[in-house]
């Protein structure tokens, strides 16, 4: 494997104060082969002023422009104040965009994220939004149902449309602001019969019956072949306190049987699979021990069963060392403080059609993080 080329989708070097921060990557290759990539800006990697930004490029990524930019639109229609996190994007019918947003109350300015006394979320909201015009204009936001699931985050995941037809909406779920209590955290598939007009019924995907391991921001494959589902999971140990190798399962092609999770070998955190066709799959995931922290890619021949790690790829590299947190054990509120600090992360991964891989992520210093993408080959 090696990185044929890179460069920037948005360099906040420079960039106004609201929009030199980037994180939550992702990537979408739409039927009329333009690439649609989004991601959120803010001042910083928590802030206020976050929002989500679309930008489109038409050459396969040597390019990019702004498509669409949500600066100052996170208010809910009822007046409700609002964060956009995430911001997904399928296409489930030719032409038709539906995308996954994450929206996040903030009513109350003074309030963190995260609560620094429970660990608890504030409260969110799961939408869908439709645009015809290739990302230029989105309809109004549609809210999910997730019952009786609460703290529910899609984690930069769009709708998945399996085998049989059934439209899986992904997301996992955590407790809310005030909840003292241990976290339930467990990962889903919401399902709808009706091309998301209800999603009535849910899918446990992964969770842990003593919540001994966290299975963290689930990502998605479907094998081209059988429509036979890869989930890989950034996998904490809960009673350690520490990040373990990440995870993968299987589910069968309608998403209603799984295996349990095992380790994988990779020492990733967000890990995105990627299936090239066949049995072979990418995995594409942040590095933050070790010599050389970054963006890595390893490559399986059997749909993640076994990873031939001698031909791991550094699809980026970062200069400034080990990242906060990543040597030892950290209590849940110290983990959440590292996450605002990091440096680089959130990789999504598509397969073009002349066999390369796109790879978009967030990375740079402590104040300025640009949106970048780098395309590799994989070899074959």
């Amino acid at each position: 494997m090696r990185v044929i080329s890179s460069g920037y989708m948005h360099d906040s070097r420079g960039a106004p104060f609201p929009k030199r921060s980037a994180a939550f990557t992702d990537i979408f290759l739409a039927s009329n082969g333009e690439l649609l990539a989004s991601f959120r800006l803010g001042s910083e990697r928590e802030s206020l002023d976050g929002h989500e930004v679309v930008y489109a490029s038409s050459d396969g990524g040597k390019t990019w422009s702004l498509r669409w930019d949500g600066f100052e639109k996170g208010m809910w229609a009822d007046g409700t104040p609002g964060e956009i996190k995430t911001f997904s994007i399928a296409e489930l019918t030719p032409g038709v965009l539906t995308a996954t947003g994450l929206w996040v109350d903030r009513t109350d300015p003074s309030l963190p994220y995260v609560s620094p006394r429970t660990q608890g979320i504030l409260p969110m909201r799961i939408y869908h939004s439709v645009s015809r015009d290739g990302g230029r204009t989105w309809t109004g936001r549609k809210r999910m149902k997730t019952d009786p699931h609460v703290g529910a985050s899609p984690n930069t995941h769009a709708i998945l449309k399996l085998a049989n037809g059934v439209l899986a909406q992904p997301y996992e779920h955590w407790k809310e602001y005030d909840d003292e209590s241990q976290a339930k955290q467990g990962t889903e598939l919401r399902l709808s019969h009706d091309f998301g007009r209800t999603w009535p019924e849910y899918v446990t995907v992964a969770a842990h019956p003593k919540q001994a391991l966290y299975y963290w921001d689930v990502r998605y494959a479907q094998h081209p072949g059988t429509g036979q589902l890869a989930a890989m999971y950034w996998t904490h140990d809960s009673a350690k306190q520490q990040d373990v190798d990440s995870h993968i399962s299987w589910g069968t092609p309608d998403g209603r049987e799984w295996t349990t999770p095992v380790a994988t070998g990779l020492p990733g955190q967000h890990t995105q699979p990627i299936a090239l066709g066949g049995d072979r799959l990418a995995a594409v995931y942040p590095v933050r021990r070790g010599p050389r922290p970054g963006i890595a890619m390893s490559l399986s021949r059997d749909f993640g069963k076994t990873w031939d790690r001698s031909h791991d790829l550094a699809v980026y590299d970062s200069a400034d060392g080990e990242e906060a947190g990543a040597k030892g054990p950290r209590p849940q509120k110290e983990l959440w403080d590292d996450m605002i600090a990091w440096r680089f992360g959130h990789p999504r991964g598509v397969l073009l059609p002349d066999g390369t891989v796109l790879v978009v992520f967030y990375a740079g210093d402590n104040t300025f993080k640009s949106a970048r993408w780098a395309r590799v080959d994989v070899g074959s």
